[in-house]
């Protein structure tokens, strides 16, 4: 599923700038996704725990099938708009799904392992999907979104015919003292969240642009592209093998600050290589928030899907805000400042999750 996304991710804003499409619309349309998403998130989530995980997953993949032929048609920015906002219903109704059916009865050891191991699988997605759509679209730009298309039915076969035996209930309520301290650091990890979804959002939506102002190949953004999911895979692999980063607010605060590094590379960088520094530096701080983020939310005993989806609606809300804002920046003030802008953000985030844990400890 993040192989397709992955795909048309990169080509939209491709397709945008063919098509006519400004900073603003580039920013518009992330927005648009993320707005649809992030709503959706929300309430899908709670109603995946009423009708069932797989059931919802299959029909996202089935629905997915039919918008992703649609951009094959796509010759006006409108057009793009009414698809970016049926990509984000369409997906909000998949990945809390996923993650809830994931840390179903799971203690805090298995919780771990299972999250790492769904992160590595979606991460691989990211890796492939950008490689091939910058070579793929500069090659044959409409069957970029055709291979979405295929990706999504091929799942929806699969999740249909697989039976999958669910393992056996595991007790909890050893685990108390590990729950409740879940629960107080998982407002910390969804202020992480918001902030490096923001900065996401800005990167995903704008930075295409800004690297084929520079001239940079098509291929070539591919391949940096790619480099955040290289990134992310290194960092949930990490992740996944230890449990000293739980509960600390350390290992957070130094990626985040990895982060800002790798933003002011790419506000004031000209070169492939700053660039690749600073998407690489972005990955790893996907892999730790994100995961922190999908840990606390699922280290519970009670059903996960109505806190996942918060987990989802935080992620496509920061996807929503941040390009929208970036895109103003960029066309107003200049093509730098929406990496500057999302620096400041992740900057203040630092701020208030340091505060927050300070008045509850």
């Amino acid at each position: 599923m993040d192989g397709g996304s992955a795909v048309v991710s990169l080509c939209v804003p491709l397709l945008a700038i063919e098509v006519g499409g400004s900073y603003d619309d580039l920013g518009a349309l992330r927005a648009t996704h993320a707005l649809t998403y992030a709503v959706g998130a929300f309430f899908l989530g709670r109603l995946a725990d009423r009708v069932g995980y797989q059931r919802a997953m299959a029909a996202c993949c089935l629905a997915m099938t039919v918008i992703y032929l649609g951009y094959y048609r796509v010759d006006a920015v409108a057009q793009l708009f009414g698809l970016a906002l049926l990509t984000g219903l369409g997906l909000a109704a998949f990945w809390p799904s996923v993650q809830a059916w994931l840390g179903r009865e799971q203690n805090r050891a298995g919780l771990r392992r299972a999250i790492g191991g769904f992160n590595m699988s979606w991460s691989l997605g990211l890796i492939v999907g950008p490689g091939v759509a910058g070579a793929l679209y500069a090659a044959y730009a409409d069957f970029s979104f055709v291979l979405a298309a295929i990706l999504a039915a091929a799942l929806c076969v699969a999740i249909t015919l697989v039976r999958v035996r669910e393992s056996a209930p595991v007790e909890l309520e050893e685990e108390s003292a590990s729950i409740a301290a879940a629960r107080r650091f998982l407002p910390v990890a969804w202020i992480a969240n918001f902030a490096t979804f923001f900065a996401t959002g800005v990167i995903r939506a704008l930075f295409p642009k800004l690297a084929t102002d520079l001239g940079v190949a098509t291929e070539h953004l591919g391949y940096l592209m790619a480099l955040i999911g290289v990134a992310q895979f290194t960092a949930f692999t990490l992740v996944a093998r230890s449990d000293r980063w739980q509960f600390k607010l350390w290992p957070l605060a130094l990626v985040q600050l990895c982060a800002l590094a790798g933003l002011c590379a790419l506000a004031f960088g000209d070169s492939l290589f700053v660039f690749a520094v600073g998407l690489l530096l972005h990955g790893l701080l996907i892999g730790f928030t994100f995961t922190s983020s999908g840990f606390y939310s699922l280290h519970s005993p009670s059903p996960a899907g109505r806190r996942i989806g918060f987990h989802e609606a935080i992620l496509g809300s920061g996807n929503l805000v941040g390009p929208l804002l970036g895109g103003l920046a960029g066309e107003h003030i200049g093509a730098r400042a929406p990496y500057l802008l999302a620096a400041g953000v992740i900057a203040v985030a630092m701020v208030m999750q340091w505060m927050y844990l300070r008045r509850n400890k």
